[in-house]
């Protein structure tokens, strides 16, 4: 019994191809039918053995296969180039048309820039006069008005930054007036104009400066009196020397003196109740006999 075959039936298109725009958006052509026929005769291709019958018809097939090609190649490329036609007007149109907003929108700006810009330093220039004109009442001369860092917005009203100003100059009086009370004003006064107007920064330092150099002094001074003794408690040269550095005047230097000697000096002191009390102090430490 002999098999049934199945008989593969070449698909033909005897139509030509066809490609226009009909309205935006709606292009009208034959593509899909095209589309279909080749997908069926690339399939009967695969699956048909080849004679030379069909090698003959398949050469001519190849040839239309090939110019059909060329014609979907050549609409789709006018079809784009007709599409691109009114894209390509309308993005230079919107991009010519965003340069322009975009000028206009400089130009507004800036015009409500410059006018903004004048309405601040009108108000900056009251507020400024009122600065000088209040510190000026107080004899106030050290203060700037870039020291009172005080911004100036478009919004702020002209009597809220005057009220800024005023209490800022009232502190600047308010703390002159405690440092006039203080010990070593001026000196206060200067490390207050020096650290930006902190009061009590300027007090505390320099009252410890002022410490500071009063130990040093001490220190100077009792370096001045300094223990000379030995085990036979001998007024040597340094130890005149060591008086003279106290008295701030010269001594009379004694002979030399032999070993066990003892001389006397007789001399009148002048001096603070503090110094005269240093002055004990060593001749006593110093193992001396004085009356």
């Amino acid at each position: 019994m002999e098999e049934n075959k199945l008989e593969v039936v070449k698909p033909e298109f005897n139509g030509e191809i066809q490609a226009k725009i009909k309205s935006v958006g709606e292009i009208e052509s034959n593509m899909k039918e095209v589309k279909g026929y080749v997908e069926e005769l690339n399939n009967y291709y695969k699956n048909i053995t080849f004679t030379e019958e069909t090698i003959k018809e398949a050469k001519e097939e190849k040839a239309k296969v090939n110019k059909f090609k060329g014609q979907v190649a050549e609409y789709r490329k006018n079809i784009v180039a007709e599409y691109n036609k009114p894209i390509k007007a309308f993005e230079d149109t919107a991009k010519e048309t965003e340069k322009l907003l975009t000028d206009t929108y400089n130009t507004i700006n800036q015009q409500v820039a410059t006018h903004e810009d004048k309405i601040k330093k009108e108000k900056e220039e009251e507020v400024r006069n009122y600065f000088e004109e209040y510190k000026e009442s107080l004899n106030i001369d050290f203060i700037k008005f870039e020291d009172t860092k005080i911004k100036i917005n478009l919004t702020d009203s002209k009597t809220s930054l005057k009220k800024q100003v005023k209490d800022f100059v009232d502190k600047i009086n308010t703390d002159l007036a405690t440092i006039m009370l203080q010990n070593f004003k001026e000196e206060i006064l200067v490390e207050y104009k020096q650290n930006g107007f902190v009061l009590n920064n300027a007090i505390t330092t320099v009252l410890n400066r002022q410490k500071a150099i009063e130990e040093a002094r001490k220190n100077e001074e009792e370096k001045k009196i300094t223990i000379i003794s030995n085990k036979e408690h001998e007024i040597t040269e340094e130890s005149y020397e060591q008086l003279e550095q106290v008295f701030n005047k010269p001594l009379e230097q004694p002979e030399e003196v032999k070993q066990e000697e003892i001389l006397t000096l007789k001399f009148t002191v002048r001096g603070t109740r503090t110094k005269l009390k240093e002055l004990k102090n060593f001749l006593i430490q110093g193992g001396y006999d004085y009356e």
